[in-house]
């Protein structure tokens, strides 16, 4: 039962410190020493009831570890530190050109529903609004999404 219970705590202390190093090799590995533990506790003890508490105290202990950790990190607030402590201020994602919408173009590739038009010698991403549109077509950009242009074919 010795030998169960160092598996079981060092498997324990490497789960704790799997959540301040990346990678997810060392929850894996205290993660395995707790489940060999408990097999050894299982082969070596005689009382099924020994079995049980030393079970009941591994998930007891190992949910108290994670709630040690999450609250670790969430006091530790080092400038360095691998999480991010303030919110990403001045992120702006990508967004198509609002003074395009109107324009004619012509499909570079067949819209399926996306593929590539030209608009002012530029080549730009596009969704087509409904359907399939042919290489070669004649487009109006009716909008945008993200970085695409909504597009829709225009009868010559």
């Amino acid at each position: 039962m010795l030998i169960a219970a160092i598996l079981g705590l060092v498997g324990l202390i490497l789960i704790y410190v799997e959540f301040f190093v990346p990678g997810g090799v060392l929850g894996v590995l205290g993660a395995l020493c707790i489940i060999i533990g408990l097999i050894f506790s299982f082969s070596k003890e005689s009382s099924l009831v020994l079995f049980f508490v030393y079970l009941a105290a591994m998930f007891l202990l190992l949910a108290l570890t994670v709630r040690l950790a999450l609250w670790s990190i969430k006091k530790n607030k080092r400038k360095n530190g691998y999480y991010l402590q303030d919110d990403q201020e001045g992120y702006v994602a990508s967004s198509f050109d609002k003074e395009l919408v109107g324009k004619m173009g012509k499909a570079l590739t067949s819209l399926r529903p996306s593929g590539h038009v030209r608009v002012e010698d530029k080549v730009y991403q596009a969704v087509a609004q409904s359907g399939y549109i042919n290489k070669g077509s004649r487009v109006k950009i009716i909008g945008g999404e993200g970085a695409r242009f909504i597009v829709k074919e225009e009868s010559e």
